[in-house]
């Protein structure tokens, strides 16, 4: 049984909460949030499934990690804060001699990833960083159909994410600031940035127009990974209108066939072979953070388990957005 403890209990923080709860061996033991309220409000999302109340019965709740940390009681500590506090939080788990799955992205920039990494090899614990597109159903099996050659090459790769802003109010004031956020290409953008270096491997070379709201914010960007077989392009942005909401979607071209991911179609994920009729493929029916926290246990037990995703994945694709701009 695999004690675990969160902290951080906005959008993110429930939402990984709701998930223990359907692992078996697992079982949140403590929950530790600056902000008292969070324990009560549930913060806007854009992932449905996330629970509006709690029951916190055999749940230890704290308002400072030290104190938690220093009570201790748990092999697991489940990182959901804001970006630039993920660094601090992260060491200081893994010096208490946790386990620690921290969310996306590892950090503001490359150097205090690898300070973290550093950390983890000291504490001779397990870090993961929750990239979820590596488990999202769609996007493993476009990876699991890339690399069984069965359509041959790809040609080209187009991926997109868009959401209309946070509201910068309350806890999410914090997006606004691009020294905290990164911007949508950190925030948002790294998503697909490390699903590319996952599909395709490290590019050549990187380059992206970007545009900056008033105040200086970057909010849309139009990115190129330069590969010497294919085009490989993306966009991410902040600035679509609220009426549109959020939307993912990826258009994959191979010499045999077209791969095409958009949650807005009435078929969402669909193959479009050269030769025979279209198809939608199946995929697994168990959200992509789930599976990701399922793996992380996995690896914190020592099972044999196919490599998905490590620490130095989530560095590299910090890295990788960074030389953007």
């Amino acid at each position: 049984m695999e004690k675990i403890a969160i902290v951080g209990f906005g959008f993110m923080g429930r939402l990984h909460y709701g998930n223990w709860k359907r692992i078996p061996g697992a079982r949140v033991v403590a929950i530790c949030d600056a902000n008292l309220a969070q324990f009560r409000d549930v913060s806007d999302g854009n992932i449905a499934g996330v629970d509006a109340s709690t029951d916190f019965t055999g749940i230890d709740l704290y308002d400072d990690m030290g104190k938690m940390l220093a009570a201790g009681g748990f092999d697991v500590v489940d990182v959901t804060l804001p970006t630039p506090l993920h660094p601090e939080a992260t060491v200081a788990a893994l010096k208490a001699g946790c386990h620690v799955l921290c969310e996306k992205p590892m950090a503001l920039d490359v150097a205090s990833c690898d300070r973290m990494l550093a950390a983890a090899k000291r504490a001779r614990r397990t870090l993961l960083v929750g990239h979820c597109l590596r488990f999202w159903p769609e996007y493993a099996a476009l990876k699991k159909l890339i690399d069984s050659g069965k359509y041959g090459k790809v040609v080209a790769a187009e991926f997109s994410r868009v959401t209309p802003p946070p509201d910068g109010k309350g806890t999410h004031g914090w997006f606004f600031d691009e020294k905290k956020s990164g911007g949508c290409l950190l925030d948002l953008h790294i998503h697909d940035a490390d699903m590319v270096r996952f599909l395709f491997g490290p590019p050549k070379g990187t380059d992206a127009v970007v545009h900056r709201r008033a105040g200086g914010l970057l909010d849309h960007a139009q990115v190129r990974y330069a590969y010497p077989d294919k085009v490989v392009t993306a966009t991410a942005s902040w600035a679509v209108s609220k009426t549109h909401g959020f939307e993912a979607s990826f258009r994959v071209v191979l010499e045999d066939a077209t791969v095409v991911f958009d949650a807005k179609r009435a078929a969402p994920f669909m193959v479009y072979p050269q030769k025979g009729k279209p198809y939608a493929p199946k995929v697994s029916a168990r959200s992509a953070y789930e599976a990701e926290q399922r793996y992380f246990l996995d690896v914190v037990r020592g099972r044999a388990v196919k490599p998905i995703l490590s620490a130095r994945d989530a560095r590299d694709a910090v890295a990788l957005v960074k030389s953007l701009v």
